[in-house]
């Protein structure tokens, strides 16, 4: 079958395969054939060689986290159906079975040693087919097909906002204005799912409002802000004091002015993985004064249980009612699977690359 390899620590390696075994699935497992997989920033990421880890005894590794597929054979007995749309989630459990996994939050790994799904010890979904246990797969409805392949980027965002949010409980709060750092799938994304919770969004990156992603944020109620014009540090006296911030711009140099930029009692939520080394001197005594008098929050978020793949799924079909065609013109870029190589290469105009397998 037709898969997209890379050999982990090899820059570059990128192939599409088309001797690849097809999967026969374990007993209780279900056959899905994959419809699309979207490319994100760490499938670039493991295709620049700066992480991911083959399976034990493959000489490569099939990529892609994010997925859409469809039911071929499901096991007998169990609730899936042939025919069902579903999304795949990413990580496993630890081999320890420490106390997070064992309770359905691998997300929350204790030991560290979850596998992923494209990234860490365990093959992507960029491939015709993949075998998976239904305890992994969240049903989508045939309404969604157009967009259910942002389920999962979409997943580990209402993870962030959801800790944010109860973390909050901490003290009497209705959080009023968001500002989302990036106009990218995420940051898109993430002021999205807010504006859903009836939070007011200002959007922040750089370039002009004209540009995709600005009009977008703008055609979904979003105030979006040029940071060549205004530097993050003054968006607050421009736009109002920040209660939530997401940061997505994936720049490290971008972490601790998005802290600073938190009003009293805010919580930041970190959705970049930044890759590579930065060295940055900071006032750690006013860093900390500000956080400390500040009663001000920093939290990660990365991948999600199964839980939050199931609000993107609801957020998702919330917003293809209330914003009609929003979501599909975040999908900028459709390809063949044989043309993997040019979704990996992104263009000025490109929001989000889909691969099609269909």
């Amino acid at each position: 079958m037709r898969a997209v390899t890379v050999i982990p620590g090899r820059a570059h390696s990128l192939t599409v395969r088309d001797d690849v075994p097809e999967p026969s699935g374990d007993e209780g497992q279900a056959l899905v054939r994959i419809l699309e997989t979207g490319v994100c920033g760490t499938d670039v990421d493991i295709e620049a060689a700066q992480f991911g880890d083959a399976p034990p005894g493959s000489p490569y590794l099939i990529l892609g986290h994010e997925n859409l597929g469809v039911v071929e054979k499901p096991p007998a007995g169990g609730a899936l159906q042939r025919g069902d749309l579903v999304v795949a989630t990413v990580r496993r459990p630890c081999p320890e079975r420490c106390r997070a996994c064992v309770e359905g939050q691998q997300d929350m790994c204790l030991s560290g040693h979850y596998l992923e799904r494209g990234i860490k010890g365990l093959h992507g979904f960029m491939s015709d087919l993949y075998a998976e246990s239904p305890h992994y797969l969240v049903r989508v409805p045939p309404s969604m097909r157009p967009i259910a392949v942002l389920v999962e980027p979409l997943s580990f965002i209402e993870k962030g906002i959801e800790q944010a949010l109860r973390i909050q409980q901490r003290l009497v709060y209705e959080p009023g204005h968001a500002l989302v750092l990036g106009a990218g799938p995420i940051g898109l994304l993430a002021g999205l799912v807010l504006t859903l919770r009836g939070v007011r969004v200002t959007l922040a990156s750089r370039g002009a409002s004209d540009r995709p992603g600005g009009r977008l944020a703008e055609d979904a109620g979003m105030r979006y802000v040029s940071t060549d014009a205004t530097p993050v540090d003054r968006i607050p006296a421009l736009a109002g004091p920040i209660d939530v911030l997401f940061e997505s711009t994936g720049a490290a140099s971008m972490v601790l002015p998005a802290i600073g930029a938190l009003g009293l009692n805010g919580v930041c939520i970190l959705g970049s993985v930044t890759a590579g080394a930065k060295k940055t001197e900071v006032d750690v005594a006013a860093f900390n004064q500000s956080m400390v008098l500040g009663n001000r929050v920093v939290i990660g978020t990365v991948n999600a249980a199964i839980r939050h793949f199931e609000a993107a799924a609801r957020d998702l079909a919330t917003a293809q009612v209330r914003f009609p065609g929003w979501l599909e013109r975040m999908i900028t870029r459709r390809l063949p699977v044989k043309d993997a190589r040019q979704a990996f290469e992104r263009g000025p105009a490109d929001i989000k690359s889909v691969l099609r397998f269909d």
